[in-house]
């Protein structure tokens, strides 16, 4: 499967490090590098802390669209305390202008690399699902959607029980989250992943129900495999648009179809037709996601082969 759509890229923890002060932070390795920022393993001097250290590319420091924007994070963070969104606790600017927000350090990985080893295991969508639609039903109260929900912005946390079940998740990564009340941008700029974007979020207008959609695309992709879509970008504007993904049953058939409906409800074009994310999250552990019974106890990640 192609995972292109991925925005960071893991390095070496023995790479360079210029200037590693930051405040009370000391930068210890390099984790990861996207478009416009690097994260970094980091330690808070007094206490000694590990943390994950998020440093805008200096090349950036004078575009004050995308400094408000990478500041933002941590507005977002303070406004929506909630146990499966990633907290931010600091938001700053180096002595050379760079800006950098702290947050806390997840040990794991993303939801994107769990199905690059195949498909998830039936019951560990539901758990997955849920206590993603909890999080974001957090982030809708609060007045905020995402806005960029695909499974690289999903954090399959490590067990420190070894016991794998049931999975625990974060949501991360809010630099393109906005106020539900917020008006259409007036320069028409579209912001999000496209394979995970409905049709009002290609016109610049997303809202809450936007999530809702590209949570739909997620759990479709967990559940078969594929994306509802594929294509290039102009493709994928008019698929996401017009046009209905097959039904999922027609990929994975233990599916229940209460499960499948729910999924079909959340990819509808027009908005209204589609749930609350407060809805699925009830929805899902009730959806009874397949025909066949399952054994109860310890389910793996990944489905047997």
């Amino acid at each position: 499967m192609d995972r292109s759509r991925t925005v960071t890229t893991p390095f070496s923890s023995q790479a360079p490090i210029d200037d590693s002060r930051l405040g009370s932070y000391v930068m210890i390795a390099l984790l990861a590098r996207g478009g416009t920022a690097s994260i970094y393993l980091a330690e808070h001097i007094p206490t000694g802390k590990r943390v994950a250290l998020k440093l805008l590319d200096p090349m950036f420091a004078k575009r004050t669209d995308i400094v408000a924007r990478f500041l933002a994070e941590h507005q977002v963070s303070r406004a929506v305390r909630h146990p499966g969104l990633l907290e931010i606790s600091v938001s700053d600017t180096s002595a050379s202008g760079v800006p950098y927000i702290v947050m806390e350090l997840l040990d794991g990985e993303s939801l994107g690399a769990l199905l690059d080893r195949g498909l998830v295991d039936m019951r560990a969508i539901l758990a997955i699902g849920t206590q993603i639609a909890c999080a974001v039903a957090a982030m809708h109260r609060a007045g905020y959607a995402h806005c960029d929900l695909k499974p690289e912005n999903v954090f399959v946390l490590y067990d420190e029980n070894a016991t794998g079940w049931p999975p625990k998740v974060k949501v991360i990564d809010y630099g393109v989250s906005r106020r539900t009340d917020a008006l259409p941008d007036e320069d028409g700029t579209v912001s999000g992943t496209p394979a995970y974007m409905p049709p009002e979020q290609w016109a610049g207008a997303p809202s809450a129900k936007s999530d809702v959609y590209a949570l739909g695309c997620m759990l479709y992709e967990l559940a078969t495999g594929e994306q509802p879509f594929h294509g290039t970008l102009p493709q994928l504007l008019i698929l996401h648009t017009e046009q209905l993904p097959q039904r999922p049953t027609a990929y994975r058939s233990e599916m229940s179809p209460t499960f499948e409906n729910l999924v079909m409800r959340m990819l509808a074009k027009d908005p209204d037709m589609r749930p609350t994310m407060d809805e699925v999250e009830q929805t899902l552990p009730l959806a009874g996601i397949c025909r066949k019974p399952t054994l109860r106890g310890y389910a793996p990640m990944l489905a047997a082969g």
